[in-house]
């Protein structure tokens, strides 16, 4: 496995499940082997406050420093352990030599390798909401179908007020639940984890509700390492 750079704190959360999902793949090998990373974890709080200012062209320094010191450290391409903070990949990717994967367009490349035309989208606010997710998807002619506004609001605040701090409550997997089940009712076909935290909180399986679960961490290690979708038996 080539040296692959991580920038993490996204939360640092979700970056354990992609160093924990890396090193299983590695092991694949036999022995002692393990996965070759760095990883460069930022402070989340303050990629947060660039976050709720619509401050992107903070978070875009913050995340331009960490993918250049990474390149400097010698890796070969770079992900950014959060969907939401990918909105910053395209500009990233003129900035340095190295390639740096986008979980979005690796989340687009599952969607279309299984046919799907309506899928279902979870996710920060951010995610669901704002043009950088949802539109590229369009040009794929792909539909994006949003959980009711309330619901919306609700998975949202289990991901920054649990999820983010590692606090899996019952009252964030409700949440997180009477999303996808509201997505269901729509009639997708297919339900987008498009956060990485989401993922540890949904039971481990491949599907909910007779509709297949798409793990953005599943599909954006997957891109990185140019393997078919890694099995969700590897998550968390």
């Amino acid at each position: 496995m080539e040296r692959i750079g991580l920038i993490g704190g996204v939360s640092w959360v979700s970056t354990m499940e992609y160093y924990r999902r890396f090193n299983l793949i590695a092991q694949e090998a036999g022995g002692h082997k393990s996965a070759d990373l760095m990883v460069f974890s930022l402070d989340f709080s303050k990629i947060l406050k660039c976050q709720q200012e619509d401050d992107f062209k903070g978070e875009f320094e913050i995340l331009l420093s960490a993918a250049i010191k990474l390149e400097c450290a010698g890796v070969t391409k770079i992900l950014i352990c959060s969907n939401t903070t990918s909105k910053t990949c395209d500009l990233l990717k003129n900035k340095i030599s190295i390639p740096v994967i986008n979980v979005i367009d690796a989340t687009i490349s599952a969607v279309k390798a299984s046919g799907f035309k309506k899928v279902g989208l979870l996710g920060t606010k951010y995610v669901m909401e704002r043009g950088f997710y949802v539109d590229r998807f369009g040009v794929e002619d792909i539909e994006v179908s949003l959980p009711e506004a309330h619901l919306r609001y609700a998975v949202h605040a289990a991901i920054y007020d649990d999820l983010c701090l590692h606090n899996f409550s019952k009252k964030a997997k409700s949440a997180v639940y009477r999303a996808m089940d509201n997505l269901i009712d729509q009639g997708v076909e297919s339900l987008i984890l498009g956060c990485t935290e989401l993922p540890l909180i949904v039971d481990e399986r491949s599907e909910y509700g007779g509709v297949d679960l798409i793990d953005s961490i599943d599909v954006h290690i997957a891109a990185a390492l140019g393997r078919q979708r890694v099995s969700r038996g590897l998550g968390g």
